[in-house]
């Protein structure tokens, strides 16, 4: 991994973090909620995936950053939910790093944030933290309506991202990105 840290990207992080925390405390009203356990603030990982693409380091600060937006405004299930995206950042930025093409960088990592974020809320519900909604099973509720939410909105958030990434690559806040469909070895 690269550890050559630069000014730049120490101050993108920061605004990243910042921007991270901002989106669940003061937009609110693009939050969809389903209860237990399963809410949604649209552009909410948009911070952590520009961040992927700054780097591994940018990508894990703003992943533990952000977790504190949550942690303000939302159940700790939600906040631990969101403490998870550490991994899918860091495999993102890795894979970024190796010049993987945008989809399978998306794919992967969608996947993996709502295997997650399913195993956390089943975690919960299993332990008793969190009560599981009358008639429904824990199962359907951690990995039908967390997984299958969380798959939709990280490929929302994850699409918005590689906007706002190709802008920043135009204005040269960022290095240019991998392709978008095919793999440069």
């Amino acid at each position: 991994m690269n550890t050559n840290i630069r000014t730049k990207d120490i101050v993108l992080t920061a605004l990243l973090i910042a921007i991270g925390i901002i989106i669940p405390v003061y937009f609110s009203f693009l939050r969809v909620t389903l209860p237990p356990a399963f809410t949604a603030t649209i552009m909410a990982h948009v911070p952590i995936f520009i961040a992927m693409f700054i780097s591994p380091w940018a990508a894990l600060f703003t992943a533990i950053g952000t977790t504190l937006g949550f942690l303000f405004t939302t159940p700790l299930v939600v906040a631990i939910r969101a403490a998870s995206h550490v991994v899918f950042a860091l495999v993102g930025a890795w894979m970024i790093q190796k010049r993987y093409n945008l989809v399978i960088i998306g794919i992967v990592t969608a996947i993996l944030h709502a295997v997650l974020e399913s195993l956390v809320v089943y975690l919960f519900l299993v332990l008793g933290f969190t009560p599981a909604a009358e008639g429904t099973p824990m199962l359907v509720t951690a990995f039908y309506v967390t997984g299958l939410g969380t798959l939709i909105h990280d490929i929302i958030d994850y699409i918005i991202a590689c906007g706002v990434g190709f802008a920043l690559v135009q204005a040269r806040a960022i290095s240019p990105l991998p392709s978008i469909w095919i793999t440069k070895k």
